[in-house]
This record gives C-alpha cells, structure tokens and sequence, in this order.
C-alpha cells in the first residue's frame, strides 16, 4: 500500500516538473529571424577574409576579362541604372546607412550620451577624407601621366572637347570606391554579433555596481536598446542590401573591360590601404597607436563586444 503511494507521488512530481510546451512560432516572427540570420551571414564575415576574397575576384575576373569576351548585357552599358544611381553615389548611400546604424547603436551602448554618439561619426568624416583624397589622387594621376591622341593638344579637357582620346593610366574608381564602400559596412556593423550580448547585459541589476555605471544612465540604456532594437535591425536589413548591390557591382566592374587589370588591382589596393589606415593604425586594431579624438566601433562603458 506504502509503495502504491509512493509510486502515486512520484508520478505527481514528475507531472509537475514537465515544462509547459512553448506556444507555436508565428509565421511573421519565423520569417524576421530568417531574413537576420541571412542578413548576419553577409555582414559578419571577417573583414580580414572579405579583403582576401575581394582582391582574389579581381584579379580572377580581370584574367578572364582579357582571356573571354563576356556578352554584351545592359549591365555592360555604364549607363545603367544601378551605374548611374547608386555606384556613382556609392559612398553617399553607404554614408546613409552607416550614420543611421552608428547612431542608433552608439546611442544604445553609450547609455544616451550625446556627445558620445558624436564622437563615433567621426569615424564616417575618417571614410569620407579617405574617399575624396583618393578620388582626387585617381583624377590627379589619370591627367598627368596621360597623353592626348590628337598632335598639339594639351590637357584632358581640352582633348576631349576637341572630339579625341586621352590616353592615361585610369585607375578604376568604380572598383576603388565599391571595395571602400564594402569594407567600410564591414567594420561599421561587426559589433552587431554581440548585440544580443548587450541585451543580456542591460537585464543584470549587477551590473551598474560591477561596471561602475550609474543606474540612471544604465536604466536609460535599458529603455534605448527595448526601443531602438527593432529599428536597427531594420537598419542592419538595408545595409545587408547594400553589402550585396556593392558585391554585385564589383563583379560587373570586374568582368567588364572598363579598365585593365593593372588599373583595377591598383583600385584594390588604395581602398584597402584607406582601410588599414583606418581600422588598423588611427584606431589602434593592431597596436601601432591611436587618436583619443576618435573611438573604436562598440567602445563604450557598457564593454559589451571586443573592440580591440
């Protein structure tokens, strides 16, 4: 009879400790964590590599370029839609979306302090320097170093004006500009693989205490991640397009004979110098030293992702 009850209760203690089944996923939350898992598999590739895989592709497609004549499509005509309105403003639209992405999360991590935010859009006025000194040193180089077809003509312009063809070594500033545009996004968005982490973070009553943080900054950046989390995932949604769109165009730039080989690599290697520049040496990433004027992407009291 002792052991009938016994049994009786040992069944009631296991119905009790059966957890409770989860309700049913609903098809629009299935499909906002498909769309981000495939949006962090094209932003969150280590930029290291994608500089690898950049200057391969180049190289590649520009052997091919000279080897086959690839046909003849509308995206061959440099007056193509995607040409004419997003490459030419490439570094526009990605200025776009990097300031609304850094704002937003610096905004976050940094516990509503507006001078902070500030402080890490100095990185976007770092790209743009970047992206009209180089832009000038391709004009620069293209009209020194060239000759026009025509006997007696001096100057690009008026070679041009006068119906013939400027001969010079023209640096491809499609392929510089997209590579630059690409690695940029690449940097800008790394922090958000430990978005996550920071959520975690800001439900820690500790934490304040361990951070040494005051608890009202830290409540302020609890209700600024609550707030602003579905906006920079939209964010992040748009970067991922562009990220594609400027990977896309690369390969265009690349496989169509706009310029040499030589011309192209060239491009490859003054965007990635902009990004060494950058991202290794003013910022500090490898221990050559750093500018206090200027913060790392995530760098805040919060420490919530490696910065360094």
């Amino acid at each position: 009879m002792a052991s009938t009850k016994g049994s009786t209760k040992k069944s009631a203690d296991k119905t009790q400790e059966k957890k409770p089944v989860p309700p049913p996923t609903h098809i629009g939350d299935f499909i906002v964590v498909f769309v981000m898992t495939v949006c962090k598999k094209i932003l969150l590739v280590d930029t290291s590599v994608k500089i690898g895989l950049y200057f391969a592709g180049v190289v590649i497609g520009s052997v091919l370029a000279d080897m086959i004549q690839f046909p003849r499509t509308y995206l061959s005509n440099k007056d193509n839609v995607f040409n004419q309105y997003f490459v030419k403003l490439g570094w526009g639209w990605t200025l776009l979306v990097l300031t609304a992405f850094i704002t937003q999360t610096s905004y976050v991590y940094c516990l509503g302090k507006t001078s902070s935010v500030k402080i890490h859009l100095l990185r976007l006025c770092m790209g743009t320097f970047w992206w009209y000194t180089m832009v000038s040193i391709i004009n620069y180089i293209e009209n020194v170093v060239g000759v026009c077809s025509g006997k007696g003509i001096i100057g690009k312009d008026a070679c041009i004006k006068n119906g013939k063809s400027w001969l010079g070594f023209e640096i491809s500033g499609h392929v510089f500009l997209l590579i630059h545009n690409l690695l940029s996004i690449s940097e800008e968005v790394k922090i958000f693989k430990d978005w996550k982490r920071l959520g975690e973070m800001f439900e820690d009553p500790d934490l304040p205490k361990n951070k040494d943080i005051k608890m009202s900054d830290f409540l302020q950046g609890r209700k600024n991640y609550r707030v602003l989390t579905p906006y920079i995932n939209i964010t992040v949604v748009v970067a991922a397009v562009f990220m594609v769109l400027w990977e896309f165009m690369l390969i265009i730039s690349t496989i169509y004979r706009f310029h040499t080989t030589s011309q192209k690599v060239t491009a490859v290697f003054m965007a990635v110098a902009c990004w060494f520049g950058s991202y290794r040496l003013i910022l500090g990433y490898s221990k050559t030293g750093s500018l206090k004027l200027l913060q790392k992407p995530g760098e805040s009291p919060m420490k919530f992702t490696k910065v360094g």
